[in-house]
């Protein structure tokens, strides 16, 4: 019996606390201590790896007199190398082999930042940022892990922020757009959009690879750290498009194309009410700088505005909470009774 079957039955009988709490231990739902101690050993193995590959660089920067040239890339070098071959050895989804890819992971970030820091090579940050994840994109595949792809989501959409929201008009990518005279707004869109396509390659591999024995299926809350960060540059890009007096208004036009595309997928498919989420929270966002942008008085006009916020916020918030909440009972009471 699932979450859901448990849920359902629980609000039928219309059970006290205590028989809720009996009901989850006839089903088996508490976890065991077995599950306890495997839970806490992965999360204090992560940690360790994570502090592992954190002072392994926060040694070379204390260090960075001590240590000569060659040092310093020696011993980076000799840590990807050893987390490489432990890969080989142990590969995924060996545990070890998981936690070795993502020592090589933050090891790649750190070999990157330390050539750039030792030779000036005056690139941009977002340089870096997209060569680490173009160059870490194998341990992806490879490692079959959520926490990997996380991370490689993560490294890749902070590349994408510092290109395309900060706009730095320098380096080699920036030649392929600067002809183009783009607005920020459309720049954000841009990255919307790749991490839109991103979205839709993990709903299609979720569908897909789990018949696949060797298969990978990202998981959830993968799909929804990529999907939050699509929504949030389509909210940023909103945003600007308003704010911001050079802007035409395509951009608020393209979001909402957007927004409603990723509302009617997930209307149709009935499976998570998330995206919702994030479309209200896009929806507020941009109603707020719509009438913020209203404001061309003096204090008066600042109170005013102020007020009229204050009242948005709470009205808007208000609506979408419920709006949500009755379409999640709703579908699941369709899903139970299918």
């Amino acid at each position: 019996m699932n979450r859901k079957e448990l849920d359902a039955f629980v609000e039928h009988h219309q059970l006290s606390a205590g028989s809720v709490d009996l009901a989850l231990t006839l089903a088996g739902a508490h976890p065991t201590a077995a599950e306890t101690h495997r839970f806490a050993t992965r999360v204090l193995m992560l940690a360790g790896i994570l502090s592992l590959a954190a002072g392994i660089v926060f040694f070379v920067a204390a260090n960075w007199q001590a240590l000569k040239v060659g040092g310093r890339f020696a011993l980076l070098e000799a840590v990807l190398l050893a987390s490489l071959v432990l890969a080989l050895w142990r590969p995924a989804p060996n545990n070890t082999g998981r936690y070795a890819l993502l020592t090589a992971f933050v090891t790649t970030g750190a070999l990157l930042a330390l050539f750039g820091q030792t030779y000036q090579t005056g690139a941009d940050v977002y340089e870096l940022f997209l060569t680490w994840s173009v160059l870490a994109l194998p341990f992806v595949p490879i490692g079959q892990w959520s926490v990997l792809s996380a991370a490689w989501v993560l490294v890749l959409n902070v590349a994408l922020a510092l290109f395309c929201g900060f706009r730095p008009d320098g380096g080699p990518l920036w030649i392929l757009f600067s002809d183009l005279h783009l607005s920020t707004s459309t720049l954000l869109l841009i990255a919307a959009l790749v991490n839109l396509v991103l979205w839709a390659l993990a709903e299609f591999a979720h569908e897909r690879l789990p018949t696949s024995p060797s298969g990978h299926s990202p998981p959830l809350w993968v799909r929804r750290l990529i999907l939050t960060c699509a929504l949030s540059f389509t909210a940023w890009a909103g945003c600007m498009a308003i704010l911001q007096r050079h802007e035409d208004g395509s951009g608020v036009v393209w979001v909402a194309v957007i927004l409603a595309a990723v509302g009617v997928y997930t209307t149709r498919r009935r499976a998570d009410v998330f995206p919702l989420a994030l479309i209200s929270a896009n929806v507020i966002a941009i109603g707020s700088s719509l009438i913020a942008q209203t404001n061309r008085y003096g204090d008066q006009g600042m109170l005013s505005i102020a007020f009229m916020l204050a009242v948005w916020l709470i009205l808007s918030s208000t609506v979408s909470g419920r709006v949500l909440m009755h379409l999640l009972q709703k579908w699941r009471t369709a899903e139970a009774t299918a």
